[in-house]
């Protein structure tokens, strides 16, 4: 049986999983009406730029930034500037955006629980001017999370911390909640 009907037959509300497809494709209705419904590419990126956004506006914020840790080959990063372009004309904000990320691709495993027998050293390698040929708006910070954080606010100067995407292993992120609230950053 095609895997895509078999999908549409076992999906629990197929007239909505068809009617987002639809929309998501002719690109029908608003940006806000295709954020609340999730008819767009990488629709999380969407939904947390888009309420940061909202509510920095609410807050009296001119300006955000986005981080996203772990980049791998950048495709998350190039969604995150298609949402903040749309967002930031929407709303009248300006977002900037950082991508976090090594350019080794991931590290070694260190214990069982990063699936030493799936994941491997070296996978999601960066190609890294390959990508910043592609990039308009975001900036790449390359290095250990361990030792870019140290400097990273005193260099980039960010503006208030909207959202967070996290696709990196969780020794990092903890590492990055850590830095983030312990330092006095706003991050709201």
């Amino acid at each position: 049986m095609n895997i895509k009907l078999q999908d549409l037959i076992l999906d629990p509300y197929p007239l909505r999983t068809l009617a987002t497809k639809i929309i998501k494709k002719l690109e029908i209705g608003s940006y806000e009406y295709q954020v609340k419904i999730g008819a767009l590419e990488r629709p999380h990126n969407a939904y947390c730029v888009y309420n940061a956004s909202v509510l920095a506006k609410k807050l009296g914020f001119q300006r955000i930034s986005v981080f996203e840790f772990g980049v791998a080959g950048g495709n998350g990063l190039l969604n995150l500037e298609y949402h903040t372009q749309k967002i930031s004309k929407l709303l009248s904000i300006d977002i900037d955006i950082y991508g976090f990320d090594s350019g080794c691709g991931l590290p070694k495993p260190s214990d069982y629980k990063d699936i030493p027998y799936v994941w491997k050293k070296g996978f999601y390698k960066m190609d890294v001017p390959k990508l910043k040929s592609r990039l308009k708006k975001a900036k790449l910070v390359l290095g250990d999370l361990k030792d870019t954080s140290k400097d990273f606010f005193e260099k980039y100067n960010p503006a208030p911390i909207g959202t967070i995407i996290n696709s990196c292993r969780n020794e990092y992120a903890w590492g990055w909640r850590k830095i983030l609230f312990t330092s006095g950053i706003l991050l709201f």
